[in-house]
């Protein structure tokens, strides 16, 4: 809920309601360490809507790199990744994941409700829950069919044919390639993206090879396409995609939890049709790109949407984890934005909560990143200094459930609305010594708990 504009009130320091001040500054000293961090915001600092905390408080710790080689390690002779290996293309081919007996066989016909599941009946696997998971799904599932699993260029929205011609007779001339990417951006976040950033193209990010196995799932072929990633034509730009999660289904256990990603492949995927459909109308090529094609995340961090974090997944700023991503590849030239740092990396090795909470034991406890990874999965690419997750750990989780698994999104202390306990939390994630007390306080006071009752008060919200 919402506070009232309260910066003339002397019952508040810093725009935090002295009761509640003194219960944060009770945990692990926090007294000291938030005066010495700025919480006590100076006179003049702009305030938050919902509880004083400065705005900028979470930007103090926020720095722009050249490039991405400055904000992470990345091998000499890094190689791209085979699309083949990514979990969704195994499931095709390669077991525990793939045919005949395997995990995502499993996984589908459970999410479809083809067989029983045995979670039915459980917090979160109501019928209604399950009609709301499909229902997000749908325009996912009818405009770019299985572009979540890493399926390219089928359906309406994803139609790369359609795309890359474009319809203008002439081409649009933007007077500065500054211009360019802000009417981009605009037009962006108006045909429904959250986040927008604008990325080279970098041919690391680019699957090797290419793996369509959507015809062998419809039992139109035998064998899968497996063909060397060939654009249509030659990308300037990458326009990288951010969609917020709803917070309140992220907290909710089972089918809504996955209701909430699924409502972002669908937004995505409109979004992206929509996006390159404004750029073909300029003269410009463009094709929509959901978790096909490229990888997403390092593509995102060129972008300057966020920093990569322990779980795999990319923190924003605004939403921190609870954000889906896509991209747009185009021909369009425009200036570049560029990776930021704001103190994700160094929290992440301290906190583990991420780690702690999952399910499947399938994210690192590791203190340290490495380049290579320890679980002997085909799965996690190397060459990147990260933390590696155990992907066949993490979806054994999704096949149990019949539904996709977002606990590590949801306990996380980035995953949290805009109101002044998250904002000290995020400014104490910048300080060395408060990383440990940013935890602490996120479980103090009970935020990142998936409980039963949330899925009583996911309904009865009006």
């Amino acid at each position: 809920m919402k506070n009232k504009d309260n910066t003339n009130d002397k019952k508040n320091v810093g725009g935090v309601d002295r009761r509640d001040f003194l219960k944060l500054s009770s945990l692990t000293g926090a007294s000291a360490l938030l005066a010495g961090a700025g919480v006590l915001a100076a006179p003049g600092v702009a305030k938050a809507d919902v509880g004083g905390v400065s705005k900028k408080t979470f930007s103090l710790f926020r720095k722009e790199h050249a490039s991405i080689d400055d904000v992470h390690e990345i091998a000499a002779d890094y190689k791209r990744m085979d699309q083949k290996n990514t979990i969704f293309s195994r499931g095709v081919w390669s077991p525990p994941i793939g045919e005949p007996e395997g995990l995502l066989k499993s996984f589908h016909a459970k999410w479809l409700g083809l067989v029983p599941n045995p979670m039915d009946g459980e917090p979160g696997f109501s019928p209604e829950a399950h009609a709301l998971m499909v229902a997000s799904w749908a325009s996912e599932s009818t405009g770019a069919p299985l572009s979540g699993g890493g399926v390219r260029n089928r359906g309406p929205f994803n139609n790369w044919e359609l795309h890359a011609n474009p319809t203008a007779p002439e081409r649009h001339e933007f007077t500065s390639k500054s211009e360019a990417a802000q009417i981009v951006k605009r037009a962006s976040r108006f045909l429904g993206a959250d986040l927008v950033g604008i990325a080279p193209f970098d041919e690391r990010w680019v699957y090797e090879k290419w793996f369509d196995f959507k015809d062998v799932i419809e039992g139109k072929a035998k064998e899968p396409l497996h063909e060397d990633a060939i654009f249509p034509f030659k990308p300037k730009s990458v326009i990288s995609l951010a969609f917020e999660m709803d917070y309140d289904a992220t907290m909710t256990p089972g089918y809504v939890m996955d209701a909430a990603a699924g409502r972002e492949y669908s937004h995505m995927a409109e979004a992206g049709h929509k996006i390159a459909t404004f750029l073909n109308h300029l003269g410009y090529r463009a094709i929509p790109c959901g978790n096909d094609t490229a990888l997403s995340i390092p593509i995102a961090i060129q972008a300057g949407l966020g920093e990569l974090s322990r779980m795999g997944t990319l923190i924003s700023e605004k939403y921190g984890s609870r954000v889906r991503l896509a991209k747009i590849y185009t021909d369009l030239e425009m200036d570049f934005d560029k990776p930021i740092t704001f103190g994700v990396w160094q929290f992440c090795k301290k906190c583990k909560k991420c780690a702690d909470a999952c399910p499947g034991q399938a994210i690192s406890l590791d203190d340290e990143p490495s380049m290579e990874p320890k679980t002997g999965s085909i799965s996690s690419h190397p060459g990147v200094r990260k933390w590696y997750h155990h992907n066949e750990k993490c979806f054994g989780v999704w096949e149990k459930n019949g539904a996709t698994c977002g606990v590590c999104l949801a306990v996380c202390p980035y995953n949290k609305l805009d109101t002044w306990v998250h904002a000290v939390a995020k400014l104490a994630v910048g300080v060395p010594v408060g990383r440990d007390f940013a935890r602490q306080m996120d479980d103090a006071f009970g935020y990142g708990e998936i409980k039963p009752q949330n899925v009583e008060d996911f309904w009865a919200k009006e």
